[in-house]
């Protein structure tokens, strides 16, 4: 979908990534010793050089615990740097992170997100570091995937050390397959077995209780948008990315005639009353207790919307509940658009004195067990490995990150391990993770035609008219969603959509893709 400077679905996707790490934790789990860690760790300098991070995550910080400074020195013994990691809450980090740069005080590294990063780079604050992984990288180059390289990449330049996305298809429908079978109904493949199935779910008491309580659709972690995201694939080309015209420019999704026809069938569906009546006000934890309450046959929403707080307090009372990640047929492209592959980017600044040893404790977590030691800590001192690789903390509470030892505060590298739990300490939840997490990515996917491109909307000549185009166009969708405009009068809504600015918008991001695309 394209690159923004702006607070784009990139930025969004990383910070929920940050607040599933704080839940669960991040990435991957436990495994044997790794080769190459040994191999890393035997060209380690005699003398330690000093390395300043700056993180966001105090949570992270055990106050140099035993178990702690443990980590720290085995680091420093495998990669012979020396770091010391400042800690700022992360609503002052990017202020923290200017005046650091600002001064004399010494700063190497840190992580930031994408567009960060891109503007970083303008402002020659950051190093390429291309040359650097190609000499003291190979563990890196080996283990992250070439697509998330490519999403960090700017003009040609690699600006940093990706950390990848846990999972880059995380928008689903979900539906109650326990309820189909109640109703002797099999998964819709589909819109019109969809309608089938939802009319059931209304009216057929899929729940067994003798009432009519249940809704056929709702939502997660999202409202009317998270309609579009998850229904737009069977209606467009392009699902909600914008799409090639057959004038050669791209154009948003909602000039497609398909996003018309989409629009008229949630009218349709709401009318029907097969879609749940308060989603377009409620906030998450409302969504969550539809679903706890056991009243939500299909969800259209982040994978685990369904699982905080609602999966883990239905199972108490429904036992055989279960929801299913599908994807439906349409005239669309019919598969699920991949959010970012690099949830945010590890970044040498130009300032550091010590870049080549930055790369080098980079590259000792570019294998899984330098990741590991980052991460977790030491086995059989902060965790034990379990036989199926999930991990228990040697704490009071075995499974809470906040109460570990030792937890996160030296993890640089975030790589989605092949054949490893991404979620790995050792809950009901973090399974259900893995398990949406392997049934949403076994969905096909697709990249959007413009995903590596980078607007730097600041620069375009309807930058100061974007905020007022978009605040309309979600007015008039829930105006034309609630009946109050006549799903017919979606041409007009646009044609003065571009007349706001949206055919300079069109210009301006064709003019920016056509530089980059070159």
């Amino acid at each position: 979908m394209g690159r923004s400077s702006g607070k784009g679905r990139s930025k969004a996707w990383f910070l929920s990534a940050v607040s599933l790490a704080v839940m669960l934790t991040a990435c991957s789990s436990g495994a044997p010793q790794d080769k190459e860690v040994a191999a890393a760790g035997t060209a380690a300098p005699k003398k330690a050089a000093k390395i300043v991070a700056l993180s966001y995550n105090p949570s992270y910080d055990r106050k140099g615990s035993p178990e702690e400074k443990h980590v720290h020195d085995l680091i420093q013994e495998k990669t012979g740097a020396d770091v010391e990691v400042i800690f700022t809450p992360s609503d002052q980090f990017a202020s923290k992170r200017n005046l650091m740069l600002s001064s004399d005080e010494q700063l190497d590294f840190a992580e930031v997100s994408v567009a960060d990063a891109i503007n970083l780079y303008k402002n020659n604050a950051i190093i390429a570091v291309d040359d650097l992984l190609n000499t003291y990288g190979p563990n890196l180059k080996k283990n992250v995937k070439p697509q998330a390289f490519k999403q960090v990449t700017f003009q040609g330049k690699i600006l940093g050390i990706p950390r990848e996305a846990p999972v880059i298809t995380p928008d689903a429908l979900q539906i109650r397959t326990d309820w189909l079978k109640n109703l002797g109904l099999s998964v819709p493949k589909s819109i019109e077995d969809f309608e089938k199935v939802m009319d059931a779910f209304k009216n057929g008491d899929p729940d067994r209780n003798g009432k009519n309580d249940t809704y056929p659709l709702t939502t997660g972690w999202g409202n009317f948008g998270k309609l579009e995201t998850i229904f737009s694939p069977n209606f467009l080309p392009q699902a909600m990315a914008w799409w090639k015209d057959s004038d050669g420019k791209l154009k948003p999704a909602e000039l497609h005639p398909g996003y018309s026809a989409m629009m008229a069938k949630f009218v349709e569906w709401n009318k029907k009353g097969y879609i749940w009546p308060d989603m377009l006000l409620s906030n998450m934890a409302k969504q969550q207790e539809v679903i706890a309450q056991n009243k939500a046959g299909t969800v259209a929403g982040w994978f685990s919307s369904t699982i905080v707080n609602a999966h883990d307090v239905l199972r108490k009372t429904v036992p055989d509940a279960e929801y299913q990640p599908i994807m439906l047929e349409g005239k669309g492209i019919n598969k699920l658009e991949t959010t970012s592959y690099a949830g945010t980017v590890m970044v040498i600044f130009k300032k550091s004195k010590h870049p080549e040893e930055v790369m080098k404790l980079f590259n000792f977590e570019g294998t899984y067990d330098g990741w590991l030691l980052g991460t977790y800590g030491v086995a059989g001192e902060n965790y034990n490995m379990l036989p199926d690789g999930m991990i228990e903390f040697i704490s009071d509470d075995k499974t809470d990150i906040n109460k570990a030892k030792y937890y996160a505060k030296y993890s640089w590298v975030g790589i989605v391990w092949e054949g490893k739990p991404a979620w790995p300490i050792k809950t009901w939840v973090g399974e259900q993770y893995n398990l949406k997490k392997q049934q949403v990515e076994s969905l096909p996917r697709f990249d959007s035609i413009d995903k590596t491109v980078f607007y730097d909307q600041t620069k375009w000549k309807s930058s100061s008219r974007l905020n007022d185009m978009k605040t309309y166009l979600d007015e008039q969708k829930v105006k034309v969603f609630t009946g109050e405009v006549p799903v017919n009068d979606w041409e007009k809504i646009m044609k003065k959509w571009l007349e706001m600015g949206g055919q300079q918008m069109i210009e301006d991001r064709n003019a920016d893709y056509a530089e980059q695309s070159k």
